[in-house]
């Protein structure tokens, strides 16, 4: 059984003393509306305190709820919440591309939001001497359910080892976290009514439970007949061999 309050007590003193030994002062986090940001900006707060911390809401055609959200969690946790609409930095990238002949694509829209949040995050980390927590969960992660040049860049991962499913459980634990965050339904809010099962093609539950037994948790690789199905294991395997090159160093040709 697996200590969850022990684990963001070890995450909060892993933070602090990589923020030590990093030479710079404090931390910055994108507060997006949703889980994972909500517990990496609780763990922030906590290894280094409020006035080493700065959360930021980074909207562009962003829904109202995740705003709220932010909003909520902003108090609770007793900072002030920045926000800084990037809509217009993305509406003239869309434009160029599209003076350029270019049918722009839903995913290149959603792709060019996240790295336009994520280079913000570092512009005003550069200001700070600040590091960038990332909200990489191991579920999204491992199956390459991020975006390269965005949200896959940061330069700590906080919760990086830990699956969707554990994340929730971690997060019941912290009281500052609103409830409304817990309870809906995961979305990154790229696009209009967008959630992360429907475009995945699987709930988290479904999908952690399936990587579990993909990285041999339970006595071996091939062990997972019983509950989760050929279907599932062969969807979830594919996933994350075609997600590798987002999770190495990218490769140098050697001469």
């Amino acid at each position: 059984m697996i200590d969850y309050q022990k684990e963001i007590d070890n995450i909060s003193k892993w933070l602090l003393e990589y923020q030590k030994n990093s030479g710079c002062d404090g931390y910055i986090c994108g507060i997006s509306g949703g889980i994972d940001s909500a517990i990496v900006s609780s763990l922030c707060c906590e290894a280094v305190g409020r006035d080493k911390f700065i959360g930021i809401y980074l909207p562009c055609e962003s829904s109202p709820s995740m705003e709220e959200d932010s909003i909520q969690l902003a108090e609770n946790l007793g900072i002030e919440l920045r926000v800084s609409n990037l809509v217009d930095s993305y509406n003239a990238i869309i434009q160029k591309l599209e003076e350029g002949g270019e049918t722009v694509s839903q995913l290149t829209k959603a792709n060019t939001k996240a790295r336009l949040r994520m280079t913000y995050l570092f512009a005003l980390a550069n200001q700070y001497n600040y590091l960038v927590a990332g909200t990489g969960n191991r579920s999204e992660l491992e199956i390459g359910y991020c975006t390269v040049g965005g949200d896959q860049i940061c330069s700590v991962e906080p919760i990086g080892n830990f699956y969707k499913t554990e994340i929730f459980k971690m997060a019941s634990l912290i009281p500052e976290i609103p409830q409304s965050i817990i309870t809906k339904k995961p979305s990154a809010d790229l696009f209009e009514n967008q959630t992360d099962e429907d475009e995945l093609g699987i709930t988290y539950d479904r999908l952690d439970l399936t990587l579990r037994h993909y990285n041999g948790e339970f006595g071996g690789y091939d062990n997972y007949k019983g509950d989760v199905t050929q279907k599932e294991f062969d969807k979830v395997s594919a996933m994350v061999k075609k997600a590798r090159f987002k999770n190495e160093v990218p490769p140098r040709y050697i001469r």
